[in-house]
């Protein structure tokens, strides 16, 4: 009669735990006595052996955790947010990562172009519960080009980009940089699993250059850095793929816009590919 008696309590008490969201409860502990305050009800229970508390108080445990999975299972944490590390390089219109004899000035060592990207602020509208949702923010890009021939230097100071093949000094480092503010919009599709989470986002991306600069090391160790335009375009904007699980990920971008101003410079599109750690 005392199991029948418990289980009934334990129960009653779950579903009034459930069917009140809003509502604060609170466990007491006395010796022997277990105080359980329900918004404005209060129940007391003596029980001198301590089985009964023990699964009263497992019981309201329970009834919160199903609480909070049920609520964490409603939601839509998108992966834009968090860290990402890369590689860049660039492309010809004909879709070749060969530039020509007359733009090989601009041929990349592609192992030391680095992108590295920092995605703050993210913005979700969910669409199909907690399977997908369109997705924006803002982050920061940073974009290393690294030049294969360090002494065939860029140069700024005509219409149209040019280079310099320097003899002395010799360099062993020579690379552009750029820093773009970048947003996206795409859409993010999600596919919970008991352990892992499966999901992709695609979509496309926009952005602004806040700067750019040219870095030079000699085989001295002499550093130079020269803040110019270099003819870069101010705006980017292209297409974003991710694919991931849980919160690790591999993503892409392509370009859709020149890495250079028409007419002004060689007509190359930037792209990238990489490794991803969100945040959420």
């Amino acid at each position: 009669m005392k199991k029948i008696f418990t289980i009934a309590l334990v129960l009653l008490l779950i579903s009034s735990l459930q069917a009140q969201n809003e509502d604060s409860v609170k466990a007491k502990n006395v010796p022997d006595t277990t105080i359980i305050e329900i918004k404005n009800k209060t129940i007391i229970i003596i029980d001198r052996g301590g089985t009964l508390k023990d699964e009263i108080r497992k019981g309201i445990n329970d009834a919160k955790n199903k609480e909070a999975d049920k609520r964490k299972r409603k939601s839509f944490d998108s992966h834009w947010q968090g860290l990402e590390l890369g590689l860049n390089s660039y492309i010809t219109p004909e879709r070749s990562f060969t530039l020509g004899e007359e733009n090989q000035y601009l041929e990349l060592e592609d192992s030391r172009s680095i992108e590295f990207n920092l995605n703050l602020a993210a913005v979700t509208i969910p669409i199909v519960k907690k399977h997908v949702a369109i997705i924006s923010g803002l982050g920061l890009s940073w974009n290393n080009y690294r030049f294969d021939n360090s002494n065939m230097i860029i140069n700024n100071d005509s219409s149209v980009l040019v280079y310099d093949s320097v003899i002395d000094p010799t360099y062993k480092k020579n690379r552009l940089g750029t820093t773009f503010l970048m947003a996206p919009l795409a859409l993010e599709f999600h596919f919970p699993g008991k352990d892992k989470d499966f999901w992709f986002l695609v979509g496309g991306y926009a952005g602004v250059k806040l700067g750019s600069n040219l870095k030079l090391i000699s085989d001295e160790n002499n550093k130079e850095k020269i803040r110019e335009d270099f003819h870069l375009n101010t705006f980017r904007y292209g297409l974003r793929a991710m694919v991931g699980v849980n919160n690790f990920s591999i993503y892409a971008t392509y370009s859709l816009q020149p890495l250079f101003k028409k007419d002004e410079g060689p007509e190359v599109y930037p792209l990238s590919v990489g490794l991803a750690l969100s945040f959420n």
